[in-house]
């Protein structure tokens, strides 16, 4: 079996030094595949964008590395200088980022910041970086691609930054794409469009895609596999159907049914989780979920972490509906 294109093992994230140190992400494995759409799942403050940063080094200068690999095609990236790094950046794996506002130059042009990167990691002349910068513009939805690209950001929509971020990302064709929340300024119709598009890509260029989302029925729609995180961990990893069919972490039962559904057309009360995601995740031991879970005074795994294999392909840190009749959402 080949290796992953991008391979994560036990990684651990620290915030500040001393007695100040925060634990942010730990013993976080996962694996994305040439050509597959792996997505990362879970509540805000639970890890997800910090590993995600993580990858590419550009963690806030507060936060470090502080155990563990990652390994992009079979490099392992935190060994790399920053000049190696730049060469990986962009052309071999490229991020568009949560904070679209912050993530664009407020000085440079929309066409000079598209163009930029296609020009070092393409060998590209002007014209022709133009020319394809205009030509992704068009195919996230923008009508006047060739009036975008003369404009700063601050001149445009939310949305309309959102979509320049995503073509930029894809501009180089690199291996690996990490989509942080790539559709959450945009409408319906648009989300769709950028999914489908991504997936187009997926399929013509064999590219990995790691997507970090909210959103269950995007993931739904485009995962093949989903990892959930929680405080710093992950808690679960399955192929698709079989998480969103048959969790089996008491943690993600919760997400799948805190989420509403369009076909049941009952006066159901949402449920929601009680408490909230733990600030401080290094001062928990066993099952992180346990004081927020429903059967955590009498789960005998409240004591433990590790994982155990659900089925095939499906890891979890949680045994309490593994080969029960209950263990279908």
């Amino acid at each position: 079996m080949s290796q992953p294109l991008l391979d994560i093992r036990g990684l651990e994230i620290t915030f500040g030094r001393g007695d100040g140190a925060m634990t942010a992400a730990s013993g976080v494995s996962l694996a994305v595949n040439e050509g597959e759409i792996l997505s990362l799942v879970g509540e805000s403050g639970s890890g997800k964008s910090v590993t995600a940063l993580a990858v590419l080094r550009l963690l806030p200068p507060q936060g470090r590395i502080t155990g563990g690999e990652i390994r992009f095609g079979g490099r392992d990236l935190c060994a790399l200088s920053e000049e190696a790094l730049d060469e990986v950046r962009g052309a071999g794996i490229a991020m568009i980022f949560q904070d679209v506002m912050y993530s664009l130059n407020p000085v440079l042009t929309i066409g000079r910041q598209m163009t930029e990167g296609m020009r070092r990691h393409l060998g590209l002349s002007r014209a022709d970086a133009a020319a394809r910068a205009a030509q992704l513009l068009t195919r996230t939805g923008l009508r006047d691609a060739a009036g975008t690209m003369k404009k700063y950001p601050h001149q445009l929509s939310g949305g309309m930054r959102q979509r320049v971020m995503i073509a930029m990302a894809v501009s180089c064709g690199p291996k690996l794409l990490i989509a942080d929340e790539p559709t959450t300024a945009l409408d319906v119709t648009i989300q769709l469009q950028i999914m489908r598009m991504l997936k187009q890509l997926r399929d013509d260029t064999g590219m990995g895609i790691l997507l970090i989302t909210h959103d269950i029925g995007l993931v739904a729609e485009t995962a093949d596999r989903v990892a959930v995180m929680y405080a710093g961990q992950c808690v679960e990893q399955a192929p698709a159907e079989a998480l969103l069919t048959r969790p089996a972490h008491a943690y993600t039962r919760a997400l799948m049914r805190s989420v509403p559904d369009a076909r049941d057309h009952r006066a159901t009360r949402l449920l929601s989780i009680p408490g909230s995601v733990p600030e401080d995740y290094g001062q928990l031991a066993g099952c992180r979920f346990a004081p927020r879970c429903p059967h955590g005074p009498e789960c005998p795994w409240r004591e433990r972490d590790e994982f155990i294999q659900a089925e095939p392909g499906h890891i979890t840190r949680c045994a309490w509906y593994v080969g029960r009749a209950d263990h279908a959402v």
